[in-house]
């Protein structure tokens, strides 16, 4: 029974040290600090959207961190001695393998300035997984389920 018990304690421990919160995000690629960014602790904003569904027309508020300030926390790096910060698309990734780019001319203020965030409520709810929202894409083809990567390229 003490053995089962032990396996049983050493396998939660074991998992629960690699596990990756669900309100953290793997940003990867073109950063000086890859790895997980906590969502949490960003500036929080609130974005409505609306899209076309089978059922009709739906619109949702959505609250979390601009998408460009994540990215920003892991430091966004250019090629070497060239400005080439406009250049870089940010490919987002669901755990099922759904992704979808970015360009960093959408979202930066330089460009068109879009509020793409990632979602860690909708409608006043907390979410179970963190989900990027691009507001008022038509059919919400960018709406990334349980996202758990962004690759800066």
């Amino acid at each position: 029974m003490k053995c089962a018990t032990l396996a049983g304690l050493l396998w939660t421990v074991s998992v629960g040290a690699f596990a990756q919160p669900a309100s953290s995000v793997q940003v990867t690629g073109m950063v000086a600090h890859p790895g997980p960014v906590a969502l949490a602790v960003l500036k929080q904003v609130t974005v409505t959207g609306s899209f076309h569904t089978m059922a009709g027309q739906e619109s949702h508020h959505w609250t979390g961190p601009l998408l460009l300030d994540v990215v920003d926390r892991a430091s966004m790096t250019d090629a070497p001695g060239k400005k080439t910060h406009m250049q870089h698309a940010i490919l987002a990734r669901g755990s099922d393998g759904y992704a979808v780019a970015v360009a960093i001319g959408e979202i930066d203020s330089r460009g068109e300035g879009k509020q793409v965030i990632v979602a860690l409520e909708q409608d006043g709810k907390p979410l179970p997984t963190p989900r990027l929202v691009v507001p008022n894409d038509a059919a919400f083809a960018r709406g990334v389920r349980d996202l758990v990567g962004l690759e800066v390229r």
